[in-house]
């Protein structure tokens, strides 16, 4: 209750209490300047007055200046150990070099040391006198210990100062000239801006507050979550109501409800309170100083706070199913409060994105979750209505999608027996022996969500340790086979042997009908023009940076040098096989647990998704791995998805090599392929023939595979998720009221 209620209302003007107790007490940093030796240029830019008039006004400048002459013992001193002979030293007398530096400012209480030397073109020295770069390289030279930040400010100040006193000495040659004082300074720019001062400072709160308040909105949701599940489990009040007569999704949608209004309430009085804290704030502040010396920021605006208000109810929504499910995992209260960080990490890039130069809303930002939901509400505090209604459909379906599947979630967590009785293991001794006698036929959902993650991990680290340079196809093919076999079916294989009893079922490496081998392969076929046009979509919307596009410009010239059949070997069936193993071999039969189907299928494609390092890949990557669940699901096993991956792979490997080889197509291929700018595309003709009938397979698929998918998934299911808890069996009998 406290960190709902209590905190937000003291933590705004707390806050801005030490903000002004702070500004009170702020002195400028003083900092002391060196200035040795003297020049034409140093006299006739106005520099030497300068310096003497701040020092008459010491106490209100924050530079002291002290000027050493040329004959002085700091300017003989820096002439004789630093600037004789060269003025770059070797690199073994480097240390050397910056003790005396060191030494010569600790002696002349200076920040910075600015040098003036004898050479200094003054601009009246002929270029056969003193070489144009020559003559300017050594011309000033500063003396600084950056460690410290007064040095740092120092030098800072001394570059501004010098691009001062330089367009004094310019403006005085061309005086000297006759030369217009104006000529080179650049046209006057007069600017109009329209937009008011408090529609500017709207624009800026626009990108903070939502972050503030998503933040506390899911931070809202997850305490009362946790006290919700893993405290009625402490209090033993969890089996009462289960035996009540509500049904578990009554309970489940009773309990969301419930961390809904408390996910509601933080937001709003965490709004509340810093909107009245930033009115007094900056109405102390004008007071205070004729200007405004925070900038961009004024007081939050009324409409402003209407549309956050808006915001915030989907956002909470959501929240507040994805903790009611993850507190439901906790066994405690105190083990429920480390999931809330990770909860955190995941969800804060989504709300970040936002903030980032150049996001805007888009067709491709608003089908992301949260992003788009942000930028929409950001587009309607903008005023950019026409662009808001636009999009609204697509962040409205996208959000309630989510709050669905985060619902649903939720309400399988609560239909799970061994989630909600699961009790803290004590003692661990011979874990190990207990952990292997308890293997079962079939991973469990844990086991093949940590088996995506590490293989997600492994594939950062991997890629980024087998960067390099130079770019060929004997490099590219070791770190394929590195990347496949070593860091995705190594480890599946590993955990595989290590987690589980048998390696056909945990794999799925059942038989399919030969029927759905042949149609899935001519499924493969018929889909790669959809596929194209939907991967030449999603370039539309996220274009390729131009590191990734050099990237696979380098690829298509090395796969343009070597036979075909190597191509096909390494990047379409190597990968296929390997990737199917994986994501729906392992991967998906731990999800299909306790028959979750749906979790199976979009929890496989997410990882396999993420499992492709850009961006573009992902999205095409996860689009493609929810029909390769759906098939993998329907016809109970991973042959039919290894060879439509591997036909898939196959046409798009051939199709560019053929390409980046300028070949020509078949006469008698013209009505399906033809060259466009180079490269070979589908005809019309041909994207339209190939989805009629890809429609027409997957309606077969669907009538003829319901009877294997439903006995693999019930064989599954019946496997006893945890047989060293039979009381759990137990509490799954229907309960008499």
């Amino acid at each position: 209750m406290f960190t709902i209620c209590v905190l937000p209302i003291l933590l705004y003007p707390l806050t801005g209490l030490m903000m002004l107790q702070l500004a009170q007490v702020k002195t400028p940093q003083r900092m002391f300047i060196s200035i040795v030796g003297d020049s034409a240029w140093f006299r006739e830019s106005g520099a030497r007055e300068s310096i003497r008039s701040s020092n008459a006004h010491d106490r209100q400048n924050s530079v002291h200046w002290t000027h050493h002459e040329q004959d002085s013992p700091l300017a003989r001193e820096i002439d004789q150990k630093l600037l004789a002979g060269t003025s770059q030293p070797e690199s073994g007398d480097s240390d050397r070099r910056n003790a005396v530096i060191e030494d010569l400012l600790r002696r002349s209480q200076s920040d910075a040391i600015l040098v003036l030397r004898d050479e200094i073109a003054d601009g009246s020295q002929s270029k056969a006198d003193h070489g144009a770069d020559a003559s300017r390289n050594d011309a000033l030279i500063v003396f600084s210990n950056q460690r410290l930040e007064r040095s740092r400010n120092a030098v800072v100040q001394l570059q501004t100062l010098i691009e001062q006193w330089h367009h004094n000495f310019v403006r005085k040659q061309l005086e000297n000239k006759d030369v217009a004082q104006n000529i080179w300074q650049p046209p006057p720019i007069t600017h109009s801006d329209i937009a008011p001062i408090q529609v500017k400072q709207a624009i800026v709160w626009s990108k903070i507050l939502p972050l503030i308040l998503l933040v506390w909105a899911l931070t809202g949701a997850f305490y009362p979550a946790i006290d919700l599940c893993a405290g009625e489990k402490e209090r033993g009040t969890l089996e009462t109501l289960l035996c009540g007569p509500a049904t578990r999704k009554e309970i489940v949608w009773g309990k969301l409800m419930t961390v809904m209004c408390f996910s509601i309430m933080t937001a709003v009085l965490n709004l509340i309170s810093l909107v009245v804290t930033t009115s007094f704030v900056f109405r102390r502040v004008t007071e205070m100083s004729a200007e405004n010396p925070m900038g961009s920021f004024g007081p939050i605006s009324l409409d402003l706070i209407l549309w956050l208000m808006v915001l915030v109810i989907p956002m909470s929504a959501m929240f507040s199913a994805l903790a009611l499910a993850v507190a439901s995992l906790a066994r405690s209260s105190k083990e429920g409060q480390y999931y809330l960080m990770p909860l955190i990490l995941v969800g804060f890039p989504l709300v970040v994105l936002p903030i980032l130069p150049g996001i805007s809303l888009s067709s491709g930002t608003s089908i992301v979750p949260v992003t788009g939901a942000v930028l929409l509400s950001r587009a309607f505090m903008d005023g950019e209505y026409g662009t808001a209604l636009m999009y609204l459909p697509s962040v409205a379906c996208v959000t309630v999608l989510c709050c669905l599947l985060a619902t649903r979630w939720a309400v399988r967590q609560f239909d799970n027996e061994s989630v909600l009785f699961s009790e803290v293991e004590k003692g661990t001794k011979n874990w190990l022996v207990r952990f292997w006698m308890h293997r079962t036929e079939y991973p469990t959902a844990t086991e093949s969500v940590l088996c995506g993650l590490s293989i997600l991990v492994a594939l950062f680290f991997g890629r980024l340790a087998m960067g390099s340079s130079e770019f060929n196809w004997a490099s590219f093919a070791t770190s394929t086979v590195v990347i496949q076999i070593g860091l995705m079916l190594g480890p599946t294989l590993i955990m595989t042997v290590m987690l589980t009893r048998s390696v056909r079922k945990s794999l799925r490496l059942d038989l399919p009908r030969f029927s759905e081998l042949l149609a899935c392969g001519l499924l493969a076929v018929y889909l790669h023009p959809t596929y194209v046009q939907f991967a030449a979509f999603i370039s539309r919307e996220y274009p390729l940076g131009p590191e990734t596009t050099h990237s696979l410009q380098q690829i298509d010239a090395v796969l343009g040098s070597v036979p075909l059949w190597q191509v096909l070997l390494l990047l379409a069936i190597i990968p296929a096989l390997c990737e199917e193993v994986v994501f729906r071999g392992f991967v998906f039969a731990g999800l299909l647990e306790n028959k979750g189907v749906l979790r199976a299928v979009i929890g496989s494609a997410v990882l396999f998704g993420l499992s492709h390092g850009v961006l573009q890949q992902t999205v095409c990557a996860t689009a493609t791995g929810l029909l390769l669940g759906w098939l993998a699901y329907r016809t109970a096993g991973i042959a039919c998805t290894c060879l439509f991956h591997m036909i898939h792979n196959s046409i798009s490997m051939t199709l560019a090599t053929a390409s980046s080889r300028s070949l020509e197509v078949p006469s008698w291929m013209h009505w399906a392929v033809a060259t466009d700018e180079g490269g070979l595309v589908y005809t019309d003709t041909w994207n339209s023939v190939s989805l009629i009938m890809a429609i027409i397979l997957l309606a077969a698929l669907m009538s003829r595979g319901g009877a294997r998918a439903t006995n693999a998934d019930n064989n599954l299911s019946d496997q006893n998720p945890n047989p060293t808890r039979p009381e759990l069996a137990l509490a799954t009998q229907p309960t008499a009221t």
